[in-house]
């Protein structure tokens, strides 16, 4: 029951869609036609037209040569038309030569993000409480007292397991505090690897211990990790449609998942809001840089920051405004927390930055 429950926490939520109201803008020095290459996304393509690409599904809307954005391939030529007013692509038909008709495989559409970016975190990392995982199996050792497991070994897992499932290999790392009230948000349950139950014949199972092969690893496994169910049917959507979110919805990025000081453009955070918050995937946030704070008097304005340390010690007189740097969109939400990629970056950003909704 407790590995069931583990595992039902465990799966995504669902897409959904929102209408889009605003007018769409072109960029000054927009083409007028574009041929996809491999590696495109749907958002990289918008960003060559327009300044706001979260509205991307606006460029496709009501266009029956591009009635499912997501199946656009590397060698479509795309043309930027106008209709009823509103500014729109469409795909234009090569016409063959060839006298006798052939198919070709046209390969993979291109996806609205990256997906090999995030991949990773939608169907290994993730964020729990650790309460769920009190009595979880965890990883015991091996006959000949090795600390740590690497891709090919054999380790002990504790209590018995199916024969016939693939586990996952976690460990309980960063602990996610509101940085404004402290709250416990959550932990993140970091991925290591792959294991099954072993098929050596040289080891054997018991009422208390069964042997596992450590058949893939992302990295060295140790003796406490825990052993838990791949969650079923998780899937990786290609389509990721931008959601509104109200500007009164304000939070902090408050970690990114590569442990950098400093991330940019598709890099991975987690931010101090969840589905409490009516966060769902897709949700667009902006991201603010806070303004500093100044000391202004008759003969001196300096920043709070430059001042001496007793200065410091009084409250500022003002604060410059907070400026948009970026923004980020949700791919993965928890009670809590969510996970996000940043989409667009003016610079190299601090790992700590608050964040608005983005109202569309």
């Amino acid at each position: 029951m407790k590995l069931k429950l583990i595992t039902s926490f465990l799966l995504g939520a669902a897409l959904s869609i929102t209408a889009f109201a605003d007018v769409l803008t072109l960029k000054k020095d927009h083409p007028e036609t574009y041929t996809v290459v491999k590696g495109d996304t749907l958002w990289d393509i918008s960003a060559h037209f327009l300044n706001t690409p979260w509205l991307w599904p606006r460029l496709w809307q009501a266009n029956s040569q591009i009635a499912n954005p997501h199946l656009i391939y590397p060698g479509d030529v795309l043309t930027l038309i106008w209709v009823d007013g509103e500014p729109q692509l469409t795909r234009k038909q090569l016409k063959k030569m060839s006298p006798t008709p052939r198919l070709e495989d046209k390969g993979t559409p291109i996806p609205t993000i990256p997906l090999a970016s995030i991949s990773a975190f939608l169907s290994k990392d993730h964020v729990i409480d650790p309460k769920l995982l009190k009595d979880a199996p965890r990883l015991l050792g091996d006959a000949i007292s090795t600390p740590r497991f690497f891709e090919g070994d054999v380790f002990y897992g504790q209590g018995k397991f199916n024969k016939r499932k693939i586990y996952g290999v976690y460990r309980l790392s960063d602990n996610y505090l509101d940085p404004v009230t402290e709250e416990f948000l959550g932990t993140e349950l970091t991925f290591i690897g792959h294991s099954q139950v072993s098929k050596n014949p040289n080891v054997s199972t018991t009422e208390q211990v069964t042997p596992h092969d450590f058949l893939k690893s992302s990295r060295e496994a140790r003796q406490g990790d825990l052993i838990l169910p791949i969650p079923e049917h998780e899937s990786l959507p290609a389509y990721f449609l931008p959601q509104p979110v109200p500007v009164s919805t304000t939070g902090q990025i408050i970690a990114a998942l590569n442990n950098a000081v400093a991330i940019g453009k598709w890099d991975i955070v987690v931010i101090n809001k969840g589905k409490r918050e009516n966060i769902q995937i897709g949700s667009m946030f902006s991201i603010l840089q806070s303004g500093p704070k100044v000391f202004v008097d008759k003969d001196k304005i300096e920043y709070k920051e430059d001042a001496n340390r007793f200065a410091q010690m009084a409250e500022a007189d003002l604060v410059i405004p907070a400026e948009r740097v970026g923004e980020l969109m949700v791919f993965k939400v928890y009670e809590k927390v969510s996970i996000a990629m940043v989409m667009r970056s003016t610079d190299i950003m601090g790992a700590k930055y608050k964040i608005q909704g983005l109202e569309f």
